[in-house]
């Protein structure tokens, strides 16, 4: 259900009617993932446990476009659709192999924020929900035996931030923050485990207005 009232949204505010006086924009930048490391043990009767954790979370890039809806001088709505992509590192821990094994895995995704925006002298403050929709991933995890992934499809988080404008060229930087968790179930020798924290990350944009 949220997924698609998310996605009405998102569509009703793009298909804006040509009169109203809406600025389009592309932009492109950077994002730093946050996730803690986390670890997940699998008991096997009579041998050594095994051992998965994740290991570190690596910066992303991100690039799409935005579109800001004015209703005063200093309130308006943005929404944007950007690509996301972003890198993980997990070690595997198997007593029976050669120690420990480091994969790496980068995940892609889009995001759709709809966001109040308040405009306070120069500065202009935004914050809204954020829509994460799951594009695909590559993992060195699917080689190893017995290990699968699997990923949410769609996942709702929150954004906050402040942006300035200097000319038609806007600086933005904001924290992105999930309300569910990770979004990942591993599968180890046929036990499942989840992931138990909210993926965190700050993004610095720069985007050209037309």
């Amino acid at each position: 259900m949220n997924y698609r009232i998310f996605s009405l949204l998102a569509g009703l505010l793009f298909s804006v009617p040509a009169f109203a006086q809406v600025e389009f924009g592309l932009k492109a930048g950077l994002a730093t993932e946050s996730l803690q490391e986390e670890r997940f043990d699998l008991s096997r009767a009579g041998r050594e446990d095994l051992a998965l954790a994740i290991s570190d979370a690596d910066y992303g890039f991100q690039f799409g476009a935005l579109l800001r809806i004015p209703f005063s001088e200093r309130f308006g709505l943005q929404t944007e659709l950007t690509f996301n992509s972003a890198k993980t590192d997990f070690s595997f821990d198997d007593p029976d192999s050669d120690g420990t094994q480091v994969f790496r895995e980068r995940y892609n995704d889009l995001n759709v924020p709809l966001m109040a925006s308040w405009k306070l002298a120069f500065l202009r403050l935004n914050a809204g929900p954020v829509g994460h929709f799951f594009v695909s991933s590559t993992s060195d995890l699917m080689d190893a035996d017995g290990l699968e992934r699997t990923w949410d499809s769609f996942n709702l988080g929150y954004t906050l931030g402040g942006s300035i404008d200097i000319g038609k060229i806007t600086l933005d930087l904001r924290y992105d923050g999930n309300f569910s968790k990770y979004g990942e179930d591993f599968s180890v020798a046929g036990e499942t485990f989840r992931v138990d924290q909210a993926p965190k990350r700050w993004i610095g944009t720069l985007a050209y207005r037309f």
